[in-house]
């Protein structure tokens, strides 16, 4: 198994929504988050969630609290925590889900 992924080349925006895949086991899930303008990812409880940013800009939502989102920064929403995403722009992160 190759665990040697070129981020770059797995970007692809949709009109709806689709996270890619990049990794998951049995108790890890990486998916690739590529949102166009005004795109969201609705909040909603999930595991313990690390998401960083790679290019773009948007809205983080953790709770009810609302976090603008910037290239190089790292969120992390504990476990049954309320998440979500709004996109100001084109907008890709990759999230880790223990």
């Amino acid at each position: 198994m190759n665990n040697v992924i070129n981020i770059k080349e797995k970007v692809k925006f949709n009109p709806e929504f689709m996270p890619i895949i990049l990794y998951m086991s049995k108790k890890t899930k990486v998916p690739l988050i590529c949102l166009e303008k005004g795109q969201e990812i609705p909040p909603h409880p999930s595991a313990l969630g690390i998401f960083y940013c790679i290019e773009g800009e948007g809205t983080f939502i953790r709770e009810n609290e609302e976090i603008d989102i910037k290239p190089g920064m790292m969120i992390i929403a504990e476990d049954g925590v309320e998440r979500g995403i709004k996109s100001k722009g084109r907008l890709v992160m990759f999230a880790v889900h223990i």
